[in-house]
């Protein structure tokens, strides 16, 4: 009969245990999981940032007229696995190539001139008891500058 109280006890307190890791052990899942979702979504929004430059660079568009907006298609093209309501797409250039200033907004330059693709994001956490602690949308920045190529004569 007494070894069958002692078990008992020790099954009580394993429960108890076990009741008092699990909350922690699971918001730390949870932190992991968030961060990694955050961490995923940044890199998106860098990668995203460069491709933007990248196409920027080429000229591409520039006879036609529609470069500014063939440059934003190519860089939303990278953000397609984010909310396409949570990140605004910027574009602008610097005549000189010591970017002093605040540039050019929604320029993409002429050759020889540095343009720059910026993205922000507005992440949403989204796990459930790591959104309470964080806030409502925790603001992601990308941003790639390149010298544009002189697809016609440079002034």
């Amino acid at each position: 009969m007494r070894k069958d109280i002692h078990n008992s006890h020790r099954r009580g307190i394993a429960a108890v245990e076990m009741a008092l890791i699990l909350p922690i052990l699971f918001m730390l899942v949870m932190g992991i999981v968030e961060g990694g979702n955050a961490a995923y979504s940044w890199l998106t929004v860098q990668k995203a940032a460069q491709i933007g430059a990248r196409f920027a660079a080429t000229g591409r568009g520039y006879e036609e007229g529609t470069r500014l907006s063939q440059i934003i298609t190519t860089t939303e093209a990278a953000l397609t696995t984010l909310d396409i309501n949570s990140y605004e797409i910027n574009v602008r250039s610097w005549p000189d190539l010591g970017a002093t200033g605040d540039g050019i907004d929604n320029d993409p330059g002429a050759p020889c001139q540095l343009a720059e693709v910026s993205v922000m994001y507005a992440y949403k956490p989204f796990t459930p008891i790591v959104s309470a602690i964080l806030p409502e949308s925790i603001p992601l920045y990308g941003y790639d500058r390149k010298v544009n190529e002189p697809w016609k004569p440079c002034d």
